[in-house]
């Protein structure tokens, strides 16, 4: 039963004390071609297909009385399968919302309707989807040398093809190719809720996308255009750049014009309260619609997805010069998912699921400082990192000097870390 639906817990909290007319019974059945695959419903993992779970009536038929509204959905019962080799897929089970009015005319609040008992799905293969290479220049953990820049007007001309203007149902975003087979990245509030974007080049032509996965905790989405031969960007991880690196934001601003280029510096690398993964934040404008584009660096590779967040003051107005990319390492780490050969960078490596992991909180007296975990750069002091637990070595760079310390995490553990790299 999902911890987060509370339609089930009031079905069982009321059962024993309404009529028994309300509590008319019906099965949901949900099954998978081929079966075995998880089934997470409103994010809950509450079985494997076949499965089935006992439901009140009024799920599927709705309800003629004021006792049984309390018993239908209020609300989108959401369903992601996932089995190994195969793509997730993810549906909405029900329809709506409804306006449940009594016949005196009073409203009684809004209520969905499950689309069927019964829902099979046949599951697609996830090699027939995500074909083709990837470019990606990653260090593997080795010294960084950086690629040569690139002018901003050549960057443009090469990236311009790759980079795609999207259209959906609930308005525009943007979003690049990846691959020559037509697999591309955007945002996952971009995709959310739909099979099919409207895709259109940097060349004007314009194709269907087809919404291949979604990652709702990191923002990531992939699509997949029909195709061969399609211009696409080269990924570099976050090693290549550092605070104060030219970075370049393309993407399709509302208002504005398709494809648009905006040119910054990174104002710091690091962590956000209650946000997954690691961000890039910068003074290149990045504007509603920009959502999915590519950050570049300065030899033209995508070291982070575009992501417009509204930022406000303590009393209100909105703060200037302030936009956030999600580090091409994260995208990385979903990509790793469907191109097993793609190496990813040391700090990305998933602990084993019985291993543990801890916080570490790194501040330090210099601004805008390096860390560095096991010899790789993972952002900008001050910053909150979760690390798989053992071993570590910690260090905090800057002009001034460098802060070392070796450092055991244990399971579950909060460590706060107060680094001087100009004393040491």
């Amino acid at each position: 039963m999902p911890a987060k639906s509370a339609n089930f817990v009031l079905w069982i909290l009321l059962s024993a004390t309404l009529p028994t007319y309300c509590f008319a019974k019906d099965y949901l059945v949900i099954t998978s071609d081929p079966s075995g695959a998880k089934v997470e419903i409103d994010g809950d993992v509450v079985g494997t297909t076949p499965y089935q779970i006992e439901i009140p009536k009024q799920y599927l038929h709705g309800t003629g009385n004021v006792f049984g509204l309390k018993h239908v959905l209020a609300q989108q019962m959401h369903l992601r399968l996932i089995l190994n080799g195969y793509l997730p897929k993810e549906e909405g089970l029900a329809r709506g919302p409804f306006k449940w009015i009594a016949y005196n005319g009073t409203y009684h609040g809004d209520y969905f309707l499950l689309k069927a008992a019964t829902f099979n799905f046949a599951l697609e293969k996830a090699a027939t989807t995500f074909t083709g290479n990837l470019s990606a220049a990653l260090s593997g953990g080795a010294p960084v040398t950086l690629s040569a820049a690139v002018p901003t007007e050549e960057i443009f001309r090469r990236s311009n093809p790759a980079i795609l203007l999207l259209h959906g149902p609930e308005g525009t975003g943007s979003g690049f190719l990846l691959t020559d087979t037509g697999v591309g990245a955007t945002n996952a509030h971009v995709a959310k809720g739909q099979s099919f974007l409207t895709a259109t080049a940097g060349n004007g032509q314009t194709f269907n996308a087809r919404v291949e996965y979604i990652d709702p905790s990191l923002d990531v989405a992939l699509i997949k255009l029909e195709g061969t031969n399609f211009p696409h960007l080269s990924l570099a991880d976050i090693t290549s750049i550092r605070t104060g690196s030219t970075v370049i934001a393309i993407g399709n601003p509302s208002q504005g014009f398709q494809n648009s280029l905006t040119k910054g510096v990174v104002s710091a690398i690091g962590s956000m309260p209650d946000e997954p993964g690691t961000w890039i934040q910068t003074d290149a404008a990045i504007n509603p619609g920009n959502s999915g584009g590519p950050l570049l660096n300065s030899a033209g590779e995508v070291v982070g997805i575009n992501t417009q967040k509204p930022f406000l003051s303590g009393d209100g107005r909105p703060l200037q010069g302030i936009g956030f990319a999600l580090s091409s390492t994260d995208l990385l780490s979903v990509l790793a998912r469907f191109y097993p050969n793609v190496s990813r960078p040391p700090q990305l490596q998933v602990a084993d699921a019985t291993s543990g992991k801890g916080k570490v909180t790194i501040s330090a007296d210099v601004e805008n400082a390096e860390i560095y975990i096991d010899g790789n750069f993972v952002g900008n002091a001050p910053s909150t990192l979760t690390l798989q637990e053992g071993s570590h070595k910690v260090e905090v760079k800057s002009s001034g000097g460098t802060w070392e310390r070796d450092l055991r995490v244990l399971r579950d553990s909060e460590v706060l870390l107060k680094a001087s790299p100009n004393k040491n």
